[in-house]
């Protein structure tokens, strides 16, 4: 006969035992057992349903605040995320901007103009620079961990479902971009016919299979690090070979010199926009953002940029060489893979020419897996239920096996049969590029700033415009946006005409900037982020995979974290997870903890933001509509 043992698995004061306990059994004992004791059987351990939370865990013994010790489950340190290098970080940014996008550079160049296109490839490179450190730096002042709940925080569910399936098309777009390159490029450099479908599409399928497959099996971004750096040289190689065998010289000399094709060329009006849709889509990088940046050992805002700024210079060089020297070459014969302008050639150029097929080939097998892993991440979020699968906490939800390779094997199905049917995908790339490229890239980054900072920018407005207008805040309101209603000055005194030309002054400029729209952005962010965070204090705390922020008003904490380095709460009935606090001598125990958070010494300090910020936030939003609407209505007219 057997006795059954109480257990209470929240820290809190034991209650009185009840009458049916047998007055032997000790206070601390703190299981429930209703089966016969078996030595010699292990309990196992029960899975959850697939989209239910759990991850892998094991007993530990650890000890109470009490005194006494128990076993708890702790996670396995299988289910730690792996980090990466500023090299590593920079490999996986830089195999995220450049892929097939890369080939497609002259074409941009041809569309836009030579000076023109120069230009807009540096600019490009730029936005998107202060764009990702735009995103990670608001989402690090809030301290949310992904795009999607960055917009979660200012734009509520709209908000956190519109970014998320953006991230989706995108990179599933790229998905099926790359195996279409792969269909279309490795069967011609193994000899196959150019109509022979079915090699063609075992080829893709048997290719993808034994290296496509197991590299998208892995479970975090940083152990795509090798392959990523791999993959860069393999670019800069192709590059190298385009730039070296152009026949850049005779063009020249059949055109007049390079005076003369530049001073044609300058910018073309009616394609422009074109060419801006392929360059943006080339430098779209923002939907693997967080990933690569919650990857990064020790995420700082300086190491971050850091990883950008390497990253963006080199996408700089490789892409302006490449565009230029194509251009150049073909001039308007230029196609939208300029690697195909090759094929009219033949000796050493058309051999270099399969050279660099071969490698871009190549280099498509170690990019897919980038793409592959943001369209899983973004199944985690919308599809696995539980606080981290919400939060993006991908380490936890696929390490368990089952979960990862199903998804994987998903993904790869669902873009391995478009691309085995389809041989031009070019318009559907070119419209989800516009669209989502658009939103993640510009749209999405200025709309997020000025809400995350609405407070700081409503201040601003104020001391600028402020005897121009009243600004009702409706902080306390159930109003969406602010009451904004221009001042009318009522007085005729003739003292007082300086002002009143002062005041139509900035009422002018008040609706010419159109301050009114920024500001309603700025009141909604304002509201809708006192509401997240609210919502958020209730929860227990959490270590953020981006890092904390210097001075912040509290450190969070983990399942990682011992017990025994924790101070029970001074209210035995309150929530033991949201009064973690860490006790003052147990310095050495939480090293660890802040070398996971970056440690003080690269903890980051927060900053207010300047007029250049919100102006360059308001910038990003009118550049990304202006691309958005003109790259669709070119689309749909050619």
């Amino acid at each position: 006969m057997y006795v059954p043992v109480l257990s209470f698995s929240r820290l809190s004061p034991l209650p009185l035992c009840p009458p049916f306990l047998p007055s032997s059994a000790p206070s601390s004992t703190l299981t429930i057992s209703t089966m016969p004791p078996n030595p010699k059987k292990k309990l196992a351990h029960t899975s959850s349903p697939f989209f239910a939370p759990s991850t892998p865990r094991k007993l530990v013994q650890v000890s109470t605040p009490g005194g006494t010790s128990k076993l708890i489950k702790k996670e396995s340190l299988e289910a730690v995320e792996h980090k990466s290098s500023i090299s590593g970080a920079t490999s996986n940014l830089v195999n995220a901007i450049i892929g097939a996008g890369i080939v497609g550079i002259p074409f941009a160049i041809r569309e836009t103009g030579l000076i023109a296109g120069v230009v807009l490839v540096v600019l490009c490179a730029f936005l998107t620079d202060k764009s990702l450190k735009v995103l990670v730096g608001t989402a690090k002042h809030i301290d949310v961990p992904s795009y999607e709940m960055l917009f979660e925080s200012t734009y509520g569910s709209f908000g956190f479902y519109f970014i998320s399936i953006n991230m989706l098309i995108m990179a599933y777009g790229g998905c099926l971009s790359y195996l279409t390159i792969i269909k279309d490029t490795l069967p011609v450099l193994l000899g196959v016919e150019k109509g022979d479908v079915g090699m063609q599409r075992s080829i893709l399928t048997l290719s993808t299979l034994c290296v496509i497959l197991p590299i998208s099996m892995q479970r975090d971004m940083a152990d795509l690090a090798t392959t990523s750096r791999v993959s860069v040289l393999f670019q800069c190689l192709t590059v190298l070979v385009v730039v070296i065998f152009s026949p850049i010289s005779s063009s020249l000399e059949q055109n007049g010199g390079l005076q003369q094709i530049a001073s044609q060329s300058i910018i073309k009006t009616n394609s422009i926009f074109i060419g801006l849709g392929v360059l943006s889509f080339a430098f779209v990088c923002q939907h693997s953002a967080f990933i690569v940046a919650g990857s990064l050992e020790r995420p700082t805002r300086k190491r971050w940029g850091q990883v950008t700024g390497m990253a963006l210079s080199l996408c700089v060089i490789l892409e302006g060489s490449i565009g230029v020297t194509g251009y150049l070459a073909f001039l308007e014969t230029t196609e939208g893979n300029v690697l195909n302008n090759f094929l009219e050639f033949e000796g050493s150029i058309r051999q270099a020419a399969n050279v660099a097929r071969g490698l871009l080939c190549t280099t498509m097998f170690f990019v897919y897996p980038m793409d592959s892993f943001v369209c899983r991440h973004v199944l985690v979020v919308l599809l696995f239920r539980g606080r981290r699968a919400h939060e993006g906490d991908d380490a936890a939800v696929l390490s368990r096996r089952d979960r990862r390779v199903a998804m994987t094997l998903v993904i790869y199905l669902s873009s391995l049969i478009p691309a085995l049917m389809v041989d031009n995908v070019g318009s559907v790339l070119a419209i989800t590029g516009t669209i989502a490229g658009s939103s993640l890239s510009y749209i999405g980054p200025g709309l997020v700033y000025l809400a995350v900072y609405g407070d700081e920018f409503l201040q601003k407005v104020d001391e600028v415009w402020g005897d121009a207008i009243e600004i009702e805040n409706g902080e306390e309101q159930d109003a969406e946006t602010a009451n904004l209603v221009p001042k009318v000055n009522e007085s005729n005194d003739a003292n007082e005409a300086p002002s009143s030309i002062q005041s139509a002054w900035k009422q002018m400029t008040w609706h010419l900037f159109l301050m009114p729209v920024w500001c309603s952005i700025a009141t909604l962010g304002k509201r809708k982020l006192k509401l997240f965070r609210e919502k958020e204090a209730l929860k227990s705390p959490h270590l953020n995979r981006l890092g904390k922020i210097k001075n912040a008003p509290m450190v969070r904490a983990n399942s990682y974290t011992k017990v025994d380095n924790l101070i029970p709460p001074s209210n035995p009935h309150q929530n033991y997870g949201a009064a973690i606090t860490l006790s003052k001598n147990k310095s050495d125990s939480m090293q660890s903890t802040r070398s996971s958070l970056g440690g003080d010494e690269d903890a980051d300090i927060d900053t207010s933001p300047t007029w250049y910020d919100f102006g360059i936030a308001i910038f990003f939003v009118i550049f990304g509509m202006v691309a958005l609407t003109a790259g669709l209505l070119s689309i749909l007219m050619t």
